[in-house]
């Protein structure tokens, strides 16, 4: 333990909690502060009237939580999706029980008896999260009362318990509200269990505390992937104390749960692979919405992370605080993240060596949010994905104010603080002020939603009553489907499966495969005669294809044509002026000559996904690419994998249902003709990327 923590000169302290930091050293229950000029200051008196109240405290703060996020209560589920999907995984982990294994498992665990009970019930499941984020906020008090002084405790509690950025997550089914009770669970646990103790206490003690720990922090894992920097922080934790045994301890405990975790998993669902896999490729590709692109590169990583750590501090976090206006057109500021970097920086200097629960929560939360900025893909900028951290963050930054004003020199102006105290709580009220009235307005599922959505919901609805059983429709938001469907099952299309066009040359000439290329100008810029492109359309296999910003181009076709055929076909297409080759070598040309990234993408790799995955029906939809805006953007994922299958297939699909009209953002539902899986020399109609 460190030195400061055994003082034999300490007063005792009356309370029977357990003491994790010394009185007079960290700034915890007593109030006394380092460098403070006298006991008679304001911080001094506040801190003992608070201290006196702390009950108060948390009454008032449980209070507050409950009647605001009653208030914010949304009953419907939002269009991002993920809370959609956590409601799907409990669905099929209760009536089919199947092991969520894509994001965190343990949520949709969580859910799952609730599901059963209730059904996929929107004010039901969401009342689970308002329940999580009252424990937050208690057993946020339980750590802070003894480890900060009083009033760095209520000014943070207050400021979070009237946050509508925070308090959202009570009505909705993301992870945010159980990770944030987990997480304030496993720092109160942490804490009382093996900071502050000058004799850890027996093996079997000291054993039985780190299965504990190691199991709270398995459930962090199992909620979010991120929930791994929390073993890193408290390893780096121990290590700068340099409590050796405890380290041993600690990773040996927590392998330990872990691999007991993956052996009844094993035994109980068939497959020890890490749950988390599946969303490792997405983390480490350098554009997760087209594979063909390849993994990213260090300096890709690291570029990565300033853009992450520069919008989602200056940007995101003061978004929170109320103190920057939300939207895409707010900028982030890369003056507002170093001020922000460096404030937790001199916190540390100020406290080093005298709070060890300020120390570990800049380790805990510089880890977290790096780890966020360095696995999360720019183009997602989703705001959730730092929320579980905006409380610690707002700890230290209020820590950092109160510490500097209790330098002898700073000390006049204590009052400061609860200036800009009341400035933050004005402002946090003022937009939770307006959320409510938005939610006012709320009266159905349907409520709010602009005719893109509308009318994908609704032929969602549609299908629950007029589809056959066992029916499967692929679509671009399966989980907002499966929830407007009450149940019935649709499989997601996010990507169109590509490969790169170097891996794909590679790889086939190491096959000796034969494949043809055309180049697209070739044979879109002037007349073909029509036998040559029968021809071209009977051999087509897939398509070369770029990405230019939102939108994708094909610059050329790949053909495989049969040996006995190709000399023949190839001299065709050739006096026809037609630029056709079989060489690697003018393809690499070709590849080069852009500026853009080639990717290849095969018509039948696109059917074969869907029969695989027992798709009998295709919903597409005119879902708005900036959903504020109806400027004909549109997310078109579903509609390009389907022209890429139907240039080749035409008679793929067939319409069955329309809702809304053609002028008005529609939705429609196709069934899909498997049996119809042959070129249609009929047709001569080009693709639509």
């Amino acid at each position: 333990m460190a030195k400061t923590n055994a003082r034999s000169n300490q007063k005792p302290d009356r309370s029977n909690r357990p003491r994790q930091n010394p009185q007079g050293v960290n700034g915890g229950k007593q109030g006394k502060t380092p460098g403070s000029s006298t006991s008679s200051d304001l911080f001094s008196k506040t801190n003992t009237y608070l201290l006196k109240n702390s009950g108060k405290v948390i009454i008032a703060s449980l209070l507050l939580t409950l009647v605001f996020s009653i208030l914010l209560f949304d009953i419907r589920f939002s269009l991002a999706g993920d809370d959609s999907a956590y409601v799907e995984r409990a669905y099929n982990f209760v009536r089919h029980f199947v092991f969520p294994s894509f994001q965190g498992p343990l949520y949709p665990v969580f859910l799952g008896p609730f599901v059963a009970v209730f059904g996929i019930s929107a004010i039901p499941l969401k009342s689970i999260s308002l329940i999580c984020m009252l424990g937050f906020v208690y057993f946020m008090y339980r750590v802070l009362i003894d480890n900060v002084p009083p009033l760095v405790m209520t000014i943070t509690l207050l400021l979070l318990t009237v946050n509508s950025s925070l308090l959202y997550y009570s009505s909705q089914t993301y992870t945010e509200a159980f990770f944030l009770f987990l997480q304030s669970l496993t720092f109160f646990l942490f804490f009382k269990l093996f900071v502050g103790k000058v004799h850890p206490g027996s093996f079997k003690t000291l054993a039985v505390n780190h299965l504990i720990l190691s199991v709270l922090l398995l459930g962090l894992v199992l909620t979010r992937p991120i929930g791994f920097a929390s073993v890193l922080a408290i390893a780096v934790f121990f290590l700068l104390k340099a409590e050796w045994k405890n380290i041993l301890y600690f990773l040996g405990s927590f392998a330990l749960v872990f691999l007991v975790f993956l052996a009844l998993k094993s035994m109980i669902w068939g497959s020890a692979g890490f749950m988390f896999s599946g969303q490792a490729g997405s983390f480490m590709a350098k554009d997760y919405y087209s594979p063909g692109s390849g993994m990213e590169d260090a300096a890709g990583f690291a570029s990565r992370f300033i853009q992450n750590s520069n919008y989602y501090i200056s940007k995101t976090v003061y978004v929170f605080m109320g103190l920057r206006e939300g939207g895409r057109d707010t900028a982030a500021l890369t003056w507002l993240t170093v001020l922000t970097v460096l404030l937790v920086c001199g916190l540390l200097f100020m406290v080093k060596g005298k709070n060890l629960f300020i120390l570990f929560t800049i380790i805990y939360t510089t880890v977290s949010m790096a780890g966020i900025f360095l696995i999360t893909q720019v183009m997602w900028l989703q705001d959730r994905y730092i929320i579980s951290y905006f409380p610690l963050l707002l700890l230290l930054l209020v820590s950092f104010f109160y510490y500097l004003f209790c330098l002898k020199k700073l000390a006049v102006f204590q009052f400061v603080l609860p200036i800009l105290f009341l400035a933050l709580l004005v402002s946090a009220l003022e937009g939770t002020a307006r959320d409510i009235l938005v939610v006012k307005q709320i009266k159905d599922q349907y409520s709010g939603l602009t005719p893109d959505w509308q009318n994908y919901c609704s032929i969602s609805e549609w299908t629950s009553e007029n589809l056959p059983a066992g029916s499967v429709t692929a679509c671009r938001k399966p989980s907002i489907s499966f929830i407007y469907s009450r149940g019935r099952d649709f499989f997601g299309i996010a990507k169109i499966p590509a490969i790169s066009s170097d891996s794909m040359l590679m790889g086939e000439l190491q096959k000796k495969q034969n494949f043809t290329f055309i180049q697209n100008y070739s044979i879109s810029n002037h007349p073909v005669p029509r036998e040559i492109y029968y021809k071209f359309k009977k051999w087509l296999v897939g398509y070369g294809i770029i990405r230019k910003a939102a939108s994708e181009a094909i610059p050329c076709y790949v053909l495989k044509i049969p040996d006995s055929l190709k000399v023949e076909l190839v001299q065709e297409m050739r006096n026809a002026r037609i630029d056709i080759t079989d060489s690697f070598d003018t393809v690499n040309s070709w590849v080069h000559e852009t500026q853009y990234k080639i990717t290849i993408v095969f018509a039948d790799t696109l059917v074969n996904l869907l029969k695989r995955s027992g798709v009998t029906h295709i919903l597409t939809a005119s879902l708005r690419a900036d959903g504020a805006t109806r400027n004909g953007n549109t997310n078109n994922t579903v509609e390009r994998f389907v022209e890429y299958i139907k240039f080749k297939y035409p008679k793929f699909t067939t319409k069955i249902c329309q809702v809304g009209t053609s002028d008005n953002e529609p939705a429609y539902l196709y069934k899909v003709n498997y049996n119809m899986l042959r070129p249609d020399e009929a047709s001569i109609d080009r693709p639509k990327p």
